[in-house]
């Protein structure tokens, strides 16, 4: 990363998918109308980074409000105050299960570490943990709610009595400040850096504002009014001077290494890769530039220009982070990553399409995708589809599985979907848990062979041809009056349709079709069924209709 310092302000230049990262969430944290975006670089002010750590865990703070657990320690304020106006006339056991709910709920987050590190930091009377101690309400007896209404509720409004003074306690700006900033330290902060300043664990008590005042942005500071012309070591990042190589990048995850403990990682033994304190600084910005959901994390290095960087993560986040939406999920990283691909190609309608890196953060590793234009062109082409596949899925060796996700993951690592079809269809037939239509597979099919035209010359089954050739699979299986028979063939079918084995495909189903005096489907003997890809599509279509529930097959009857 170029680097361009003046006394008054600090050029950063993109590079790399992580220093652009870190400028992204540079940009993210002060606000677009605190710095100058140039087309490959931003200017900061040095004046704008003074008190840098109000500005840094208030983005967090802020960014993921929706995700943080103090959301849900005030998330039942709304339905006490509704209680108390309407003076319980609409409690009932349910309203009673709720808050019984809510206290687990309250416990849990109030006394973990995190909220007891907090705490001592607060001025206030309140003993906040006397209080939730003391917050609690009994199991309704059987009845209870029927025959003594009134005795309940004045349990409940003493309980109500306790969590107006949570609630107040919680609501203190100081509270806000410390506690909201808190919970993100180890849900977003350190997915980015780990094992220096606040995230250290001989450090992790204390005003963490003021740790990360004085470790990143006074040494900061520090550095710039320091005389560097007899300085003669320079910073691997952006080539500034520096007098000693101290910082090393072993605090970036998965990006560095302890150079005292693994010295034979360097050349010579010797390393001699350190930074400045002004690049350290802005690595601590990598969380602000990906968008994270619970343990995984997205960014799209889109580097055309500073502007489209900003603009496509931006338009990532706010899909994922909607205030609007009522429930955030995982998979939303991936929706989010595909309706933005699509408003970005739309917006690149005029120009040649790029490919585009992606880069994931699931399970404390980085995974790195490149999309090359046919698939760029596939989720475009495929995005009616796709929507429809968001909320499918299926249980593949006790786990669930979301068809949204591993579509899009599959598609991301330029892999085609039969095996997914394949594990979908061989979960259905053996019995197990499917939460899916057989249309859905059909759709399946089709995204796939959206794909797979952008590689290879094929023909391409319209949606109507690919819903008959279903349907014809799931008449047949009617056809039989052994429904066990009938299941055994589709599964010998599916064996063969995994293994390629056309031949093996081609016998069974033609005897199947002798043995119940039936013509055999043009199809199978056509130009299309010749090709692999075609005999995997028109086969897969056939099973997931011989295979799939009678009562999910839409459009089918007896007279068709």
């Amino acid at each position: 990363m170029d680097s361009f310092m003046k006394d008054d302000r600090i050029e950063f230049r993109l590079n790399s998918w992580m220093e652009n990262a870190a400028i992204c969430g540079l940009v993210n944290i002060l606000g677009e109308e605190h710095v100058k975006i140039n087309p490959q670089s931003v200017e900061v002010p040095t004046e704008a980074l003074r008190n840098f750590e109000e500005s840094y865990f208030g983005y967090f703070a802020e960014q993921y409000q929706k995700l943080s657990s103090l959301t849900k320690v005030l998330a039942y304020e709304d339905e006490m105050l509704r209680q108390q106006q309407e003076q319980f006339a609409h409690f009932d056991e349910k309203a009673y299960q709720r808050l019984q709910k809510y206290l687990t709920d309250l416990k849990r987050y109030g006394e973990s570490n995190s909220y007891l590190a907090v705490y001592p930091l607060i001025d206030s009377p309140t003993d906040i943990v006397s209080l939730i101690k003391q917050v609690k309400i009994d199991k309704l007896k059987k009845g209870e709610m029927t025959q003594d209404k009134a005795q309940v509720i004045e349990r409940v409004k003493k309980c109500y009595d306790l969590l107006a003074e949570i609630f107040a306690y919680y609501h203190q700006e100081e509270v806000q400040r410390y506690l909201a900033a808190k919970i993100q330290i180890y849900s977003v902060i350190n997915n980015g850096y780990n094992d220096v300043s606040f995230l250290n664990r001989q450090e992790s008590k204390g005003d963490f504002f003021e740790k990360y005042h004085n470790y990143f942005v006074e040494s900061m500071f520090s550095y710039l009014e320091e005389d560097h012309q007899k300085d003669k070591l320079s910073c691997t990042n952006c080539g500034q001077p520096i007098k000693k190589g101290e910082i090393s990048y072993s605090f970036i995850n998965q990006a560095g290494y302890d150079a005292n403990r693994k010295q034979s990682n360097a050349w010579g033994f010797t390393n001699d890769l350190f930074m400045c304190p002004v690049c350290r600084l802005l690595y601590t910005c990598i969380p602000a530039g990906f968008t994270y959901v619970y343990n995984q994390g997205i960014f799209v290095n889109d580097n055309h220009s500073v502007r489209t960087l900003l603009d496509v993560n931006t338009n990532i986040r706010l899909n994922v982070l909607s205030v609007n939406k009522a429930e955030v999920k995982a998979d939303d990283t991936y929706a989010a990553l595909i309706r933005t691909l699509q408003d970005s190609m739309n917006q690149q309608h005029r120009r040649e399409l790029q490919d585009t890196q992606v880069v994931r953060y699931e399970n404390e590793r980085y995974y790195f995708n490149l999309l090359p234009k046919h698939i760029l062109k596939t989720i475009e082409q495929s995005k009616d589809k796709l929507a429809k596949l968001f909320n499918v899925g299926f249980i593949l060796n006790g786990e669930y599985q979301s068809v949204y996700k591993e579509t899009i993951t599959r598609l991301m690592n330029n892999t085609n979907l039969f095996s997914l079809i394949y594990q979908i269809i061989r979960t259905q037939a053996t019995g197990g848990q499917v939460y899916m239509k057989t249309d859905h597979i059909i759709k399946l099919i089709a995204i796939n062979q959206n794909f797979l035209k952008e590689l290879i010359q094929m023909k391409e089954l319209k949606d109507e041809e690919l819903q008959r050739i279903r349907r014809d699979g799931f008449f047949l299986k009617k056809e039989y009056a052994n429904k066990n028979k009938a299941d055994s063939i589709g599964l010998r079918l599916l064996n063969a349709l995994k293994i390629g084995d056309k031949n093996g495909f081609l016998d069974l189903l033609l005897n199947s079709y002798m043995y119940l005096n039936k013509q055999v489907p043009k199809y199978f003997t056509s130009a299309t069924f010749n090709d692999e890809e075609g005999f995997k599509t028109i086969g897969y279509s056939f099973v997931a209709g011989m295979i799939g529930d009678y009562a999910k097959i839409e459009g089918g009857n007896d007279n068709e």
